[in-house]
């Protein structure tokens, strides 16, 4: 049985693979095959979404607990980096860009467990959707560069994304976190699961990063407009997120090789109902 495929074994999914291919069938079963599965990056983030909640802002304070999670967001982006580069052929990694979704799940677990009013039940549904990111995240970076990223996939994607962005917009609209922090946190997720997003429109790697950029300075400029209003965050994190929303998709049909008109009018109605949901919020003074 030849075991040379540049990968380490991978157990009965790689034996059953081996097996295809001595019988002379082969496809898309044998790449698919290879991608790892995401016991090892869930154990991993169940670790950083431990290690966030022992240096908790209760714990540690505000400013140290948000270095340690900067420092733990930039830690998983290079570990997951380094076992993709140990794991796969440099023909078929996922590349740094498939380390965002899970950058920004820390950093958004983070945020989530700043936000002193949210119930207990609400932070520990952050960390299980944290380390879920982080440990599926990396499995359908490796279907995309297989080139197997189907509707479904990047609908999970879009799903995760919301997931992941929705607690720093809550965040980013609550009083009880300071400007400097709240901003900051905002554009830096909202840049990361835009990054993430984009990048399945097939845009090159500067045109993702400029467009990713946009977008998080879009929504950046919409937070700091909608205000903060402990009473009405969640409505004012809900028209942020459809303002994301709608940017986003107008940025990747812009940009696209090939451009959509449909898709860029669909997501501008997007863009255009957050507007009037900001001005709304403004005039009745939510």
């Amino acid at each position: 049985m030849d075991n040379r495929t540049g990968f380490r074994r991978r157990g009965h999914g790689y034996l059953a693979d081996q097996a295809r291919s001595a019988l002379g069938i082969t496809g898309e079963v044998r790449v698919l095959a290879e991608i790892p599965l995401p016991m090892v990056h869930t154990a991993f983030g169940l670790a950083v979404a431990a290690a966030e909640v022992l240096l908790r802002p209760e714990a540690v304070g505000l400013d140290r607990s948000a270095a340690v999670d900067t420092g733990l967001a930039i830690l998983t982006g290079l570990i997951l980096v380094a076992y993709d580069v140990l794991i796969y052929p440099s023909d078929s990694r996922p590349g740094p860009v498939g380390t965002a979704l899970p950058m920004a799940a820390v950093l958004s677990f983070g945020t989530l467990l700043a936000i002193a009013v949210l119930p207990l039940p609400i932070r520990i549904a952050g960390g299980v959707i944290a380390a879920m990111v982080i440990g599926g995240v990396p499995r359908l970076a490796g279907r995309r560069a297989l080139g197997h990223e189907g509707w479904f996939t990047r609908l999970i994607r879009d799903v995760l994304g919301i997931a992941v962005l929705a607690p720093v917009l809550l965040g980013g609209v609550s009083p009880t976190l300071p400007v400097r922090l709240r901003l900051a946190a905002v554009v830096a997720v909202a840049f990361l699961v835009s990054l993430d997003s984009l990048r399945t429109e097939r845009l090159t790697i500067p045109a993702t990063i400029l467009s990713a950029l946009v977008v998080a300075g879009i929504v950046l400029g919409g937070t700091a407009i909608v205000g903060v209003n402990n009473a009405h965050a969640g409505l004012r994190a809900a028209v942020l997120l459809v303002l994301w929303y709608g940017a986003r998709g107008v940025a990747g049909a812009v940009v696209a090789p090939a451009r959509n008109r449909e898709l860029m009018v669909e997501y501008a109605v997007f863009v255009a109902a957050s507007i009037a949901g900001v001005i709304w919020i403004q005039v009745a003074h939510f």
